[in-house]
């Protein structure tokens, strides 16, 4: 009797024990699994505070980042105030702990800094702009450029631009001049501010100090749960199998747990959007994200279908065909334009997956992607483009029309000429011989004809339809000579041709603009050289994988300080009133772009008739059929 009461107090003890530890153990992990939670959502916010601070000038909404900040510091404190950090005896954990929340204080103090910088640059930046419409100095045009994209240049020296500025400020007394400088200076002041906040961050380390962080404390939760495990498999030793499997099933459910709190945390603070509808398409689920894009609270958007956000801009043949799909039980993949609550266009790339149980769709998920900013960007950069064209277009037409008019002078001399001799010998009673006549008639025939030509190369020239074609390079080269061969005549400028017969299928106008473009240029430089033979030579030859056209001149070469800025929009070495310097700079988008091709330049020494030149030559390749 005695050993049952001794064996039941045992088991009762044992029991205890097991409870006692359990319950120690369970405690242990929930405080440890809350400090692992605190530290994914203190890496995820200071993830979107770097976020922030590299797009500054672009993120509007500082109260979200001020809200961050709380999370932050709630998550923080939620850190310092778990009573099994405090009651543990690493000091190390509790060192690093503090070093890391002074330096995450400092890089608090430095977004409210960026706040203030922000504020203060997007006044001057509101400023300038109004300036700029009211009328600036011509002379500041490249400043203004560098002053709007001073986040898209991270190579400017932005000193350099300051002493620029300042030596600018006491020449010009004008109210608006003096007023753009003024505010172009502290923009790039508080720009070179900006810069050396982001240093000032680097040099924390911040990012390290979590790693270190995270790896003392997952160090320590190893060996917590390692000592637990210890005690606890003692006690599993002296007690059922029945209450092995219990704890098995206790630990692999905390750890679905956690990989689902996980995976959720991941969905709601992904930046993708997520919506789930229920078989019927009513809206049963939206994250953060969606609720970011469209304006539309989860309360307001459970229970309506995604069609609320159509912006009438897609034809209803698109959504007829997308629930085709779906409905099908497939994967739909597209992209839609979408209105927000307030109203505005929202572009998006998204995949529809039907979710189906036992045969049947139960419910569609939806990821989107907000792609309006760079949809609206590239609309502006096409649209840029175009500009470009049409105002390289309307320069080369202003030089083509010259050249018309120089080739035409004498043709109509000729047809005016003897049209006006075969009426007055028709007045003057005088019989013309018939093959005289035939003659004359002949020859304004071949002269119409020669006039006609420049007018079809004229046309070939301005064509607008992009379509590719077979056509002959050498043929498309002369083409072009013919329509600009007068000026270099005039010029004395002789051009030495070594022409093989190339075929390619591309955009043959552009192929003229591009050549007339670089012969123009050439003609310019040699011009201005004096007392000297001018020379242009040009190949046409083909290698291994590309059409090949070379044109160089010996004009002394591209100085080698502005050689590689040649192609650059509005770069232009001529005076304003002949160069626009957006010649060279479409030629090597339309080569690029447009033909799949290149186009270079380089200076070279070459012989020519036993004797050296020095020039520029610039080098074409186009891909071969």
């Amino acid at each position: 009797m005695k050993k049952v009461i001794i064996s039941a107090m045992l088991l009762v003890l044992l029991l205890g024990s097991l409870g006692f530890f359990l319950y120690n153990t369970k405690v242990q992990r929930a405080g440890l699994f809350l400090v692992d939670n605190n530290i994914e959502k203190i890496g995820i916010l200071n993830k979107d505070f770097d976020l922030y601070l590299r797009n500054y000038l672009e993120y509007d909404n500082f109260d979200i980042i001020q809200n961050k900040i709380d999370s932050f510091e709630v998550e923080l404190k939620s850190i310092e105030e778990n009573k099994i950090l405090q009651n543990i005896d690493n000091n190390i954990l509790k060192i690093k702990l503090e070093e890391f929340k002074i330096a995450i204080n400092k890089k608090f103090d430095t977004l409210h800094r960026v706040k203030s910088y922000r504020a203060i640059l997007n006044n001057s930046f509101r400023i300038i702009q109004k300036i700029k419409n009211k009328g600036i100095d011509s002379r500041f045009n490249d400043l203004y450029t560098i002053i709007m994209t001073l986040d898209k240049n991270p190579s400017l020296n932005l000193n350099q631009e300051l002493l620029k500025i300042d030596k600018y400020t006491p020449l010009y007394k004008k109210k608006y001049d003096k007023y753009f400088l003024k505010h172009a200076k502290i923009i790039i002041k508080y720009q070179i501010k900006f810069i050396d906040v982001r240093r000032s961050l680097t040099q924390l380390n911040i990012d390290d100090k979590l790693e270190e962080l995270k790896r003392l404390y997952e160090e320590y939760s190893k060996n917590s749960i390692y000592s637990a495990q210890i005690a606890i498999s003692i006690l599993f030793i002296l007690l059922a199998i029945s209450i092995i499997l219990y704890l098995a099933y206790e630990y692999r459910l905390i750890l679905s747990n956690k990989a689902l709190s996980r995976f959720r945390k991941t969905v709601e603070n992904s930046d993708n959007i997520v919506v789930i509808t229920d078989e019927n398409e009513s809206i049963k689920y939206v994250n953060e994200a969606f609720t970011k894009t469209t304006g539309y609270s989860l309360k307001e958007i459970i229970g309506q279908k995604p069609s609320i956000l159509k912006s009438g801009k897609q034809p209803e043949e698109f959504y007829i065909e997308l629930n085709k799909t779906i409905h099908s039980g497939k994967k739909w993949s597209g992209e839609f334009i979408n209105l927000n609550k307030e109203g505005n266009l929202s572009y998006e790339k998204a995949s529809i997956t039907p979710v189906i149980e036992d045969g049947k769709i139960v419910e569609f998920i939806a990821i989107k992607l907000d792609i309006t900013n760079e949809t609206i960007i590239g609309q502006q950069l096409k649209e840029k483009e175009q500009l470009l064209v049409q105002q390289s277009k309307m320069a080369a037409m202003g030089e083509m029309l010259e050249n018309i008019a120089h080739q035409w002078r004498q043709p109509l001399s000729v047809i005016s000429t003897v049209s006006t001799s075969m009426v007055m010998q028709k007045e003057l009673g005088i019989v013309l011989k018939e093959e005289d006549e035939i003659k004359s008639l002949n020859k304004i025939n071949d002269t119409s004809q020669h006039l006609s030509k420049t007018i079809n190369d004229f046309r070939d020239f301005f064509k607008t339809d992009k379509e590719k074609v077979k056509f002959n390079l050498k043929d498309i080269y002369c083409k072009t000579l013919n329509l600009v061969n007068s000026k270099f005549k005039s010029l004395s400028i002789e051009i030495y041709e070594n022409l093989d017969d190339v075929e390619v299928i591309n955009l043959d106008s552009e192929v003229i603009q591009v050549i007339m473009n670089i012969l123009n240029n050439a003609r310019d430089i040699l011009e201005t050289k004096e007392n000297q033979k001018r020379l242009i030579v040009v190949d046409i030859y083909k290698d291994d994988k590309d059409a090949v056209i070379s044109i160089k001149d010996n004009a002394g070469g591209v100085p080698t300080d502005i050689i590689n800025k040649v192609f650059e929009p509005y770069f232009t070495t001529k005076h304003k009133a002949q160069g626009t310097g957006i010649g060279l700079y479409m030629s090597q988008e339309m080569v690029v772009k447009h033909m799949k091709g290149t186009l270079e330049v380089a200076n070279v020494t070459y012989e020519y008739k036993s004797e050296s030149y020095t020039g520029a030559q610039f080098t074409m390749r186009l891909p071969l059929i």
